[in-house]
């Protein structure tokens, strides 16, 4: 049947002709210009992406057609329209005679930014846009980075670079990320939830961005926070090549870095076959400099409860490279027919070598791990689609797709760990024996932040004799995710004042995820090798250690065991050579790690229908409703430890299966021509993590402790409500002011609750559903190029933006058996963003600082210890600069900065003194150039 309904499809071009006024909207440098204003006297219509227009005329005859683009000319033209419809063709708009078009045909940036206007005025939702060339001028080299200016957006960084994206401060998986409309597969080490990793997509196969806030009835409905939908590059209208290479430096890891790209598209057949091929790659070394504070926050003494358990210090080097490859394909039956193919892959290593050295106050002792491995995550996507028109009121149009993103580790295929351990003496502890900082301590005995030190004993220094091996653990980590669709959708326009929508999705998931450990122990089997005797390297690097606060642990740090030794210790030569003890190996069958080996299926059903009404030529209602049915299956493992101290491992299946009921209702006013009112009341969801539906459980019953993943998790729905306010300058530029408010049900958070089981009372570790809690916040940005202005004034530009959220949740605990209930913040959620870039721009040179500021917010909760032991991400500011010289029409220099203030991240215990993790990146750069041949 399906195989039928894509053959009809597919033939229906040749068989159907519709009629309609139809053309495409170019400059004279053929820029196609999305966004642009096609008028018949009270009619009109706006360009889509693709610049291209569809207007229905009531009447035949003779009719008088305007185009109207902010820097251009307005273009007229009279023309006789016959009952078969009118194809214009490719209309060229020609620039202003005033200072406004001078400025956009000559300059680098303003061109894109004018696009993204156009795109967002004459949008019906609450939308954002960025263009590719907008995107080629900031120093953002992945797709998170790529999109962190946007009004609203935050992002969270991995050593330094962008990796996940976030919209108005919410949790990073209530925002949905697509790919040419389609959510992006997730597969990581660190995470199985739906969480989507940018750094691995590169912003050079961006050709759009759209944000949408409130979404609409045709959007995947799993978007609380906002949906990010990457476009790719598709076919251009003429021959095109663009070629890119620069070369760089990081000031913390003192290595090089250089990237390229080249795009090259063109159109055959007399414009009717589209293609266009591009590559990318960019190889760097990131670097990071940390420390790390672990507490005694489930101590029941009030005072030791803040008692440092250990000093962790950390060196991070890791060689990166992202390799991405892009192709399209497009063929034009006609003017009403086309069908598409779309392709992607991109590939990403992160080569980390890693050096940890940890101080243990209460034990009194001091190790050294040592961990080397070569992350490998990729990503594939492929999608078929067509669009028809088949008379001047119905059109379709239509998609099959698939993606898939897999990781696992390379060189070797497991991840090696080696720790050596020495027993110690600390000095400078409080009274009670324990280790504070100075603001904690009983006695006033203590460090301070920045400043915390290990505080060894004379008599006890750190040595590599004195360091012996005491463990050796591989990571056997696979986790893929996979997806495969199929959608449609139809559209009926009785007139220029009702479009009808009707459309479904099938969506196809499979999640399989292995994590297994490994666990050698020395001194069992044999005497316990020390790290002199494996032989040691210099440390700490070129660079130094944690030189931005003075290099404090110099004193603590000795040289350490190669990373190549590491592997060599971790092969099975090595632990068979070193008289190892297999004190864990995991497999899907024991009882060990049977938990870390689940698998999910998830197939999704959508279906919907909108109408967009214009009941004047000011006021536009758009209604409608989404229904997604989702049937959850995951399979797991059990794992029970029986009295007699045995285990029991049992398969278990378990199904989560729930409708998602989404109505929608967007309101969009032109109050005059350049200010406009939009008003949206949306519900959507935000579906469980992959991780916390893993029906996997280990039950102790000599501890009476269960520890388990919760297949029967409910999403997380909400009832959103946003108001935005828009005012257009005329030029290049806007002002805008909003408010949005999210009531929320369902929210998910990691519970501690008991269970009777047989008469006999467990504690129990599982995520579950809080009832109810809401989000709110207000945003405004401005964005303005000062054209009017004399001289070189004119070339100035400002654009700048603030969100505000706040929210409140309650958080159950349990203190001697007494249930308390503690009101906080959504974790994950940042109160303020705030950007700010400074351009200026003239017909042969760019230059642009960029500020990026994300507050503070709640990272993680600690039901047992109360609020005062919460973990919080710390605010961070960051600063970039990046500029241009066009050596002539085709050839440009440009110059990138990054991190110019090297502002460190850092996390706290409670309050911002109380440190928990600090780490730093220090600056990175490059120069290079630019071509576009023609």
């Amino acid at each position: 049947m399906k195989r039928t309904l894509l053959f009809l499809i597919v033939l229906m071009p040749f068989f159907l002709q519709a009629q309609q006024i139809t053309g495409l909207v170019t400059s004279t440098t053929d820029e196609v210009l999305p966004g642009a204003t096609v008028q018949v006297g009270k009619l009109a219509a706006q360009t889509n992406l693709d610049g291209r227009f569809t207007l229905i005329l009531k009447e035949k005859g003779r009719i008088k057609l305007s185009i109207f683009y902010t820097g251009y000319q307005v273009f007229t033209l009279d023309t006789i329209v016959s009952h078969e419809g009118i194809h214009l063709g490719n209309i060229k708009l020609a620039p202003s005679n005033n200072s406004l078009g001078e400025v956009f045909v000559v300059g680098s940036s303003a061109g894109s930014q004018l696009k993204a206007l156009n795109i967002k005025k004459g949008a019906n939702a609450i939308m954002e846009v960025l263009a590719a060339d907008a995107i080629g001028k900031l120093p953002d080299r992945n797709a998170a980075e790529a999109v962190q200016r946007i009004q609203g957006v935050s992002i969270e960084r991995d050593q330094g670079e962008g990796r996940y994206v976030s919209v108005r401060g919410t949790p990073i998986q209530w925002s949905a990320s697509l790919l040419n409309g389609n959510r992006l597969p997730s597969a990581s080490l660190d995470y199985a939830d739906r969480r989507i990793q940018m750094d691995i997509f590169p912003s050079e196969m961006i050709q759009y961005v759209q944000l949408s806030k409130a979404i609409t009835p045709d959007m995947e409905g799993d978007a609380i926070g906002g949906s990010i939908n990457f476009i790719t590059k598709a076919a251009p209208l003429k021959r095109t090549l663009n070629i890119n290479a620069a070369g760089g430096y990081n000031e913390q890891s003192q290595r090089g870095s250089y990237n390229g790209s080249v795009l090259f598209g063109d159109r055959v057949a007399k414009g009717k076959l589209g293609y266009i091929l591009s590559a990318v790659i960019w190889d760097r070394t990131a670097a990071q400099d940390r420390y790390n504070l672990n507490y005694d926050f489930g101590n029941s003494n009030k005072t030791q409860a803040f008692s440092i358990t250990y000093l962790q210090l950390r060196d991070y080097i890791a060689h990166r490279r992202t390799v991405g490859f892009n192709g399209g394909l497009e063929y034009a039956f006609n003017e009403k027919h086309k069908i598409m193919v779309k392709g992607l892959y991109s590939e990403y290593l992160d080569a980390q070598r890693v050096r940890e050295n940890y101080f243990y106050f209460n034990t009194k002792t001091a190790t050294i791990t040592t961990r080397t491995a070569d992350y490998h995550t990729n990503l594939y996507s492929g999608e078929l689609s067509g669009q028809s028109v088949f008379s001047e009121k119905l059109g379709l149009d239509w998609a099959i797709s698939m993606d898939q993103s897999s990781f696992k580790f390379k060189n070797p295929d497991y991840y090696p760990m080696a720790t050596f351990s020495q027993k110690v003496s600390y000095e400078d502890m409080a009274t009670d024996g324990k280790k504070y900082l100075a603001m904690d301590s009983p006695d006033g005995v203590g460090d301070n932040i920045d400043r915390i030190l290990p505080h060894l004993s004379p008599s006890s220094p750190i040595s590599a004799e004195a360091m012996k091996l005491t463990q050796v653990v591989n990571i056997r980590s696979k986790n893929k995710e996979s997806n495969k669709r199929a959608g449609v959708n139809l559209k009926y326009t009785p007139n220029n004042s009702l479009a009808v929508k009707f459309g479904g999705k099938y969506i196809h998931k499979d999640k399989k995820v292995e994590n297994p450990y490994s666990i050698y122990v020395a001194g069992v089997s044999g005497p316990a090798p020390t790290l002199a005797s494996l032989g040691t390297e210099p440390y700490p690097y070129r660079g130094g250690f944690l030189t931005e606060i003075g290099s404090p642990y110099d004193n603590e740090l000795i040289d350490q065991i190669s990373m190549e030794s590491v592997k060599q210790l971790a092969s099975p030569a090595g632990i068979a050579g070193n008289k190892l003890y297999p004190f864990r190996v995991d497999s899907a069958t024991n009882a060990s790690g049977a938990a870390n080996y689940y698998s999910g299926r998830e197939n999704v059903y959508a279906i919907y229908g909108s109408a967009e009404y214009k009941l004047t030529e000011q006021f536009t209602l758009i209604a409608g409703i989404r229904n997604e049915y989702n049937k959850v299956t995951f399979s797991g493992n059990k794992v029970s430890t029986l009295a007699d101290k045995s285990t029991h491992v049992e398969a278990i299946n378990q199904d989560n299966s729930y409708n998602a009921f989404l109505p929608m209702l967007h309101v969009k006013i032109n109050a005059t021509k350049n200010d406009i009112i939009r008003l949206a009341f949306t519900r959507s969801f935000a579906r469980p993590d992959f991780g916390n539906l893993n029906p996997g459980t280990v039950q102790d019953d000599i501890n009476r402790v269960i520890t388990r993943g919760n297949p029967n998790l409910k999403p997380t729905f909400a009832s959103n409500f946003d108001l935005m306010v828009e005012h257009y300058f005329g030029g290049i530029g806007m002002v805008s002011a909003g408010a949005f408010y999210k009531k929320l049900s369902n929210l998910i958070y990691s519970n501690q609750s008991t269970q009777n089981i047989n008469g006999i009372m467990f504690n129990v570790n599982e995520p579950d559903n809080l009832q109810n809690a809401w989000l709110a916040g207000f945003e405004a940005g401005i964005s303005k190029r000062f054209t009017d202005l004399p001289g070189i004034w004119k070339g100035f530009g400002i654009d700048a933006n603030y969100t505000f959220t706040d929210s409140k949740a309650t958080v159950p605990r349990f203190d001697n058996g007494k249930l308390i209930e503690d009101k906080s913040v959504i974790p994950k959620q940042a109160k303020h963003l705030f950007n700010v870039s400074l351009i200026y721009e003239n017909s042969k040179f760019m230059a642009r600082i960029a500020g990026n500021y994300k507050g503070k917010y709640l990272d993680a909760i600690r039901q047992i210890a109360g609020p005062e032991h919460y973990r919080w991400y710390s605010s961070n500011f960051s600063v970039d600069f990046s500029s241009s010289y066009a050596i002539n029409a085709k050839f440009r220099l440009f110059a990138e900065l990054n991190n110019i203030t090297g502002a460190p991240v850092r996390y706290y215990h409670g309050v911002y003194d109380r440190a928990e993790q600090a780490e730093w990146y220090s600056v990175r750069g490059q120069i290079g150039i630019s071509a576009k041949l023609f």
